[in-house]
């Protein structure tokens, strides 16, 4: 597998179930970087669940993966973020980020047109911890207080939309890899006449 040429930022988006953590594992071993859930943080908040508010706990779980993938930046390697990315707020302090490090940021989005499939997936996994819906009501409560804030325009950064029920998981990293190193050429600094 070929490798990146400029670090590069990878940050997934998705519900529950949409089958990011799938296609950001597939991704991560393909391209031999490290891939930071925003789980595995949250997971260790259990613990804090009844005395600290979930929000709080929230926010805690993605300035930890920020802060690793800060130091990851700066030693040179890409990363890949597997988070819903769920508010414009999270894509803003990843642009910054990449900025302030001058590296690419992606974004893959990970959206299921099949909701039959969607709910079978989410409902074989099961809640994970108590903080992930375990049913598709528990879901379809999430998507409701969500409220829309997850359908906001990500501007100029290069986006991928990737129908995790209509295709394999060996095409939609096929296609996401070619998607990721479209954007990861190393920024020219020459001029041409």
């Amino acid at each position: 597998m070929a490798k990146l040429e400029v670090a590069v930022i990878i940050a997934m988006k998705g519900h529950p179930g949409s089958g990011k953590s799938t296609l950001a594992h597939s991704i991560a071993s393909s391209l031999q970087i490290p891939l930071l859930d925003k789980d595995d943080i949250k997971n260790c908040t259990i613990p804090l669940q009844h005395t600290s508010p979930s929000p709080l706990l929230n926010d805690l779980s993605y300035h930890a993966i920020w802060n690793i993938a800060s130091t990851q930046l700066r030693l040179g390697l890409s990363v890949i973020l597997d988070s819903p990315l769920s508010h414009r707020s999270h894509l803003d302090h990843l642009l910054h980020l990449a900025a302030s490090l001058s590296a690419r940021l992606v974004v893959i989005e990970c959206k299921p047109s099949d909701h039959d499939e969607w709910r079978k997936r989410l409902e074989r996994r099961g809640g994970g911890g108590g903080h992930k819906p375990a049913t598709w009501q528990e879901m379809e409560k999430l998507l409701q207080e969500y409220g829309g804030c997850t359908e906001y325009d990500v501007a100029d950064v290069p986006k991928m939309v990737a129908d995790t029920t209509a295709f394999s998981l060996e095409q939609l990293c096929s296609a996401a890899l070619e998607f990721i190193f479209s954007y990861a050429a190393p920024i020219s600094t020459s001029t041409q006449n």
